[in-house]
């Protein structure tokens, strides 16, 4: 029986040299080590067909989530390639690893409604507050919902926010590689600039950061995390008994924008930061509207 795992080391060594990155190198070579295990564990003598459907029913029965499966199934395509440009094993078709279609589920959207109760959430607590502090944290997520709501972004580029990129009727949102101008109605800014006076009184810091959304207890003054707008989110949703996310009231706003558009895909998928206006129009197809 050919003793495959010699070949891992050498396959890690031939990324290095291809300049894939740190990660690359890494991920694929556990891969293909893993590869291997599994058919010293299942006694496979040879490389064969059977030895890949087996592996990727192996797969799909031990990892829950399908995106998981495929980039192995990625992985153990370069082994193979690997393997057979040097004549280690016959060559195999590439269909073997094509990737599992993803079930596309409905993307779930809110209501006027609950949108309007969503909001009111905070808006309460600011108002029943007698703390300060309590009072405004409770600003600070009306004004991050808000925000969301009204421009439709994402929690990551919540907090990559700056008070330097406002600018009265437009503000700049910046994505992980790039950035766009949204249009800045004169309520959301009225709202923003309202939470700025507020910021300023709580926290001496706040003159002297560009961050717009600032944390309290021990990360008091500094700017917050992701973490932190999940937590919001899922106290308003246990308040409101209904889920309520990022995510979905980022698909809120894209739907109420394309109900209004009679060719908005055409418009929009830049305002939204999708990279093509197809990624839209698919994601617009398996939006389920909420009544």
């Amino acid at each position: 029986m050919t003793d495959y795992s010699i070949y891992v080391a050498r396959f890690k060594a031939f990324l290095v040299s291809q300049s894939k990155s740190n990660y690359t190198v890494k991920q694929y070579s556990l891969d293909s080590a893993q590869f291997v295990k599994f058919m010293k564990e299942q006694n496979c003598e040879m490389l064969m067909v059977e030895t890949i459907q087996a592996y990727k029913e192996w797969l799909q029965q031990h990892y829950s989530s399908i995106q998981s499966v495929n980039r192995k199934l990625a992985s153990l395509k370069s082994f193979i390639h690997f393997l057979q440009a040097r004549e280690v094993i016959p060559l195999l078709p590439d269909d073997l690893f094509s990737p599992i279609a993803i079930e596309k589920n409905e993307l779930k959207t809110l209501s006027i409604g609950q949108m309007r109760q969503a909001l009111h959430i905070w808006l309460i607590s600011y108002e029943a507050a007698e703390e300060q502090d309590i009072r405004w944290m409770a600003l600070r997520n009306y004004t991050i919902m808000r925000v969301i709501a009204e421009l439709g972004i994402k929690s990551s580029e919540v907090v990559r926010m700056k008070w330097s990129h406002v600018h009265q009727d437009v503000i700049r949102i910046l994505s992980k590689r790039s950035y766009r101008d949204l249009p800045l109605p004169q309520a959301l800014l009225d709202v923003l600039q309202f939470y700025k006076e507020e910021t300023m009184k709580q926290f001496t810091v706040a003159q002297e950061v560009d961050d717009i959304w600032l944390g309290l207890g021990n990360k008091q003054g500094e700017p917050i995390t992701v973490k932190t707008i999940e937590r919001l989110f899922s106290y308003v949703s246990q308040q409101v008994g209904f889920s309520v996310t990022t995510t979905n009231v980022r698909y809120t706003a894209i739907q109420q924008d394309l109900d209004k558009e009679l060719h908005a895909t055409e418009d929009l998928y830049e305002k939204y930061g999708y990279a093509r206006k197809g990624v839209l129009q698919e994601r617009a197809t398996r939006m389920e509207k909420s009544e």
